[in-house]
């Protein structure tokens, strides 16, 4: 009888086990418009680095991550496309070595004390690598270089160090239909906020929303203040708001053309869309431009806007 409960339990277990593969299986296939095969998607992927405030190292922290938003650099259109996403994660990098064999803190501007990034960091895994795999989940850690410049900088990319990716949150993954040909009529970006304490004001970096081609993959970094909404509601709910990562912002008015793209020095009045499945709530915010980090143009972003 022991034997029997065992080999019963074990057979429960497999059943569960199966059916937790299914349930998960369903939810990702829900949570894409296209299928994303374990495996799928491979090539080389490399990852736009946009630093979060932290502390500056020092002599004793020399293996100390960079907490930072990476930006998949660059999407495409094409149906048959491996990088056919626009996705933004959270993580942290860690230095494994420079090229010498030594350990070196990663050399790149470290906000608040460094009020602007300036330049184009990068990090990029080894082909092949699987972009369904992280779409799905399944891929936590990415080793790779990290690089001061990438393949669309004027400079030629210089590698710094061996470097390993810790992914903490995919926060953006959007497919890019290749036969979506309706722009949003107002020019819309993303916004990612530079602080670790949510807040209704501070620095933000904001990537286009990319939606219909031939558009446009560009990154700016700015300051957002004077957020107001018409409903009188709560402060905790304005930040809220305003500090999600991934929040879609327009400007009214101004159409969704690369000609009319955000630049630095520029001033402007965004508002806040809501999104299926959140509360239509209205808030705008004034935002100034400190520097444009990022830019290309699509539908296959090869060439620099």
């Amino acid at each position: 009888p022991v034997v029997s409960f065992i080999i019963a339990f074990m057979m429960l277990l497999t059943f569960l086990w199966v059916c937790s593969l299914a349930v998960s299986s369903a939810n990702v296939a829900k949570k894409y418009p296209v299928p994303t095969p374990a495996g799928g998607r491979t090539d080389v992927h490399g990852w736009l680095i946009l630093p979060i405030d932290q502390p500056l190292p020092t002599d004793n922290t020399t293996a100390e991550a960079i907490d930072a938003w990476y930006s998949h650099h660059v999407p495409e259109f094409f149906t048959d496309s491996p990088h056919n996403f626009q996705i933004i994660i959270r993580g942290s990098l860690v230095p494994t070595s420079s090229i010498e064999g030594e350990l070196y803190p990663i050399d790149i501007p470290h906000p608040p004390a460094d009020e602007l990034v300036t330049y184009e960091y990068s990090f990029t895994p080894p082909s092949p690598f699987s972009l369904n795999n992280l779409l799905n989940g399944d891929i936590k850690k990415m080793y790779g270089m990290y690089y001061n410049g990438s393949f669309d900088t004027p400079y030629e990319r210089i590698p710094q160090s061996l470097a390993t990716l810790v992914v903490k949150e995919l926060t953006t993954a959007v497919y890019l239909d290749e036969h979506e040909t309706q722009s949003y009529p107002n020019l819309r970006y993303l916004s990612y906020p530079r602080s670790t304490v949510p807040a209704a004001s501070g620095h933000f970096y904001f990537a286009h929303e990319i939606h219909a081609q031939p558009d446009f993959d560009h990154i700016v970094h700015g300051t957002v203040a004077d957020c107001v909404s018409p409903a009188a509601i709560p402060n905790e709910v304005l930040v809220n708001v305003v500090s999600r990562p991934g929040a879609s912002w327009e400007i009214v008015g101004t159409e969704n053309v690369l000609e009319n793209k955000l630049v630095a020095g520029q001033r402007a009045k965004i508002s806040f869309v809501a999104k299926e499945g959140h509360a239509k709530l209205q808030v705008s915010c004034d935002l100034l431009v400190l520097e444009s980090l990022h830019c290309m143009i699509g539908p296959g972003f090869m060439d620099n806007c």
